[in-house]
């Protein structure tokens, strides 16, 4: 496993283009908005499950997941 403090992200032209435009109408800077919603997306159970559909996540790496209350946490 890959373990550090930096993730570095570079999207392809329409997926930057499309991250500026949401960024400037919703009034955000581009990275503060990709941070936004990387956390909205592993903190939300349809998009994780829908991750792993998508990558064929193998089993015994599955991202498992518990809610208590609010809050979702990976087991």
């Amino acid at each position: 496993m890959i373990v550090g403090k930096r993730i570095g992200l570079t999207p392809d032209d329409d997926t930057r283009a499309k991250l500026i435009r949401l960024a400037v109408a919703c009034g955000k800077h581009p990275t503060t908005l990709a941070l936004d919603l990387v956390r909205l997306c592993v903190n939300t159970p349809n998009i994780i499950d829908h991750v792993q559909r998508l990558n064929d996540a193998e089993e015994r790496y599955r991202v498992r997941y518990k809610i208590e209350g609010n809050t979702l946490i990976y087991d």
